[in-house]
């Protein structure tokens, strides 16, 4: 139940950010200036950085841990004997098996390796934004918008309702970055403003941080129901 109520309070929280960013664009006037060169450049900086950092993780999702632990490996060692071991992040088990991917000899997370693909392609996306003199039109803007929009519940509602091919959860990941990219230029486009394109990249982070509490909760949720006694993801009382 605790975990079940973090996960409402992360929902309402990403349902009121999304509604904020709708009355924020939507009350800016119609003759407002599109966003400075300077501005874009500065914007995507910094969504470039969030990037960055975003695919340390999809490579070492402990790393800050692991670097600020005295253990070399704080799972490892709080996990009693006999536990099952982990591949991707995932215990090797039949109940989470369509939840890693094979690459370059390497059991990936399917979840992490599409924010990873995701992640790489916004950077690239960004870069073109910045360097190019392209505006969008203000209904070009607010199309994009709705559609980054869009895109998070769906992202929500397949981690809730999984495919039972890995190759679809990857997709459906790797158009969350996608949707922060769309999300922010588009908000720097029709306010104008780089500080209201920060904020929204800002956002970004809680609407990722719902969507790792929801896997989370889906993880302990089929870990519960699983036949299995290793019980690697359980809700404590």
């Amino acid at each position: 139940m605790k975990y079940t109520r973090t996960l409402l309070v992360y929902l309402a929280f990403s349902f009121i950010a999304a509604v904020l960013i709708i009355l924020l664009v939507g009350t800016t006037p119609s003759d407002t200036r599109p966003i400075s060169f300077l501005e874009k450049g500065g914007l995507a900086c910094i969504f470039i950085l969030c990037c960055i950092i975003g695919i340390s993780f999809t490579l070492h999702p402990n790393w800050v841990r692991r670097y600020f632990s005295k253990f070399k490996d704080e799972e490892k060692n709080t996990l009693p004997q006999g536990k099952r071991s982990f591949q991707g992040h995932h215990p090797d088990c039949s109940t989470f098996q369509n939840h890693t991917v094979q690459w370059k000899e390497r059991t990936w997370c399917a979840g992490c390796f599409g924010l990873l693909i995701g992640l790489c392609v916004s950077i690239l996306l960004m870069i073109l934004y910045a360097v190019t003199d392209f505006q969008f039109t203000k209904m070009m803007s607010y199309f994009l918008l709705l559609l980054g929009l869009f895109i998070l519940p769906v992202v929500y509602v397949e981690i809730l309702y999984r495919s039972r091919h890995a190759i679809v959860h990857v997709v459906i990941n790797s158009l969350m970055p996608l949707s922060f990219f769309i999300i922010t230029i588009s908000v720097g486009g029709i306010t104008g403003k780089f500080i209201y394109g920060f904020f929204t990249i800002l956002l970004c982070f809680l609407w990722l941080d719902t969507r790792i509490q929801l896997s989370k909760w889906h993880h302990r949720s089929l870990c519960t129901h699983c036949f299995e006694s290793c019980k690697m993801f359980t809700d404590p009382a």
